[in-house]
């Protein structure tokens, strides 16, 4: 159960944190304070995703917090925090990078450099400190090899006769997933961030041959139903819904491009628990957190030495050889802008 405001009062008052900071806070006045409070909230970081289950076991035993989490997208959270910013209830989010510019336009992310952040390259944070990209997940295909034989390479490859109704996306208007998997048909086919076009008129075209399949939600349940023979997804989530099913399934990283979407994470401008949010930020980027992202199949955005046994989960990184990363966050979030617009033209809306 939250605490009672009264009681949150009480120990905010204690711990003078209602005052402003006149000093950096150390990580022992952090995990003090953190214990006080109690209580972390976070927005769509389900135990399931990346070993997110183990990452906060180890910050509820190392903070004293009782974590919950309210599993949902990134345009929700964006929803969610606009409708609560009187009443606030999440202290930490994960977030796609496409909806940054909305998190950060809206001014909904507190500034804090976490304790590795000269540890962060540039690329994978942000300057004034709102948010900071943990991990990554290239998109890749998640071929069920009892229900296909000929495993496709490439992007064009999803195109061949052989594979009609057997192709599972999601709607990139609404889904991650999905925005990637269409620039990174972009770039298969000459396009880019600037133009995305060439990857809207080949999902047109793998609507059109029939290979896309339609009115299947793309995910764990209909995979292990066998709707979804080949499906559209994060290297990292394909690995884990291997583990999760039992099928055979394997995870192939198309060799003409994929794109590496990044994921970020930030406190919430009006944490109720700003001290449990540091907390559990400082922990996500330290080397015992990159490593369990790791362990759950991410790939950690940190230059650090993982244990041979974690290493081993990956991909070889010549797999990794036509991965395309955002360019910058202003040109990233035109592309999203120019795939959703031009979606309509593929599903004929």
């Amino acid at each position: 159960m939250r605490k009672s405001i009264l009681k949150y009062a009480a120990s905010i008052a204690v711990l003078g944190l209602a005052m402003p900071q006149v000093h950096a806070q150390s990580s022992a006045e952090i995990t003090e304070a953190a214990h006080h409070e109690g209580n972390l909230v976070s927005y769509g970081m389900s135990d399931d995703w990346v070993n997110l289950g183990a990452i906060f076991n180890r910050i509820e035993e190392i903070y004293g917090v009782e974590h919950v989490d309210t599993d949902m997208t990134s345009a929700e959270q964006i929803t969610r925090l606009l409708a609560e910013k009187n009443a606030p209830v999440m202290d930490i989010a994960d977030i796609g990078y496409d909806f940054l510019g909305r998190l950060v336009d809206e001014n909904l992310a507190a500034s804090y450099k976490n304790s590795s952040w000269d540890a962060i390259k540039p690329e994978f944070k942000d300057a004034d400190g709102r948010w900071a990209a943990g991990y990554w997940g290239a998109i890749a295909f998640l071929v069920n090899t009892d229900q296909v034989k000929s495993l496709p390479a490439t992007w064009n490859d999803l195109l061949k006769p052989e594979y009609k109704d057997q192709v599972c996306s999601r709607d990139p208007r609404v889904s991650t997933y999905a925005t990637a998997s269409v620039l990174a048909a972009a770039y298969a086919n000459g396009g880019s961030e600037a133009d995305v076009q060439p990857g809207i008129e080949w999902f047109k075209q793998l609507r059109d041959t029939g290979n896309l399949r339609d009115g299947v939600v793309l995910n764990v349940a209909s995979i292990q139903k066998g709707e979804c023979p080949i499906s559209l997804v994060y290297d990292f989530d394909g690995f884990a819904k291997r583990d999760a099913t039992g099928l055979p399934l394997e995870v192939i990283i198309p060799s003409d491009a994929s794109v590496g979407m990044l994921f970020s994470q930030y406190i919430n401008a009006a944490a109720p628990n700003p001290n449990a949010a540091k907390g559990a930020i400082d922990f996500i980027f330290s080397d015992e957190g990159q490593t369990l992202l790791a362990t759950g199949y991410a790939h950690p955005t940190r230059d650090i030495e993982l244990p041979a046994e974690v290493s081993a989960k990956f991909l070889p990184a010549a797999a990794y050889a036509n991965v395309h990363f955002p360019t910058s966050l202003a040109s990233f979030s035109g592309a999203v802008a120019d795939i959703v617009s031009g979606w309509n033209a593929v599903v004929g809306q």
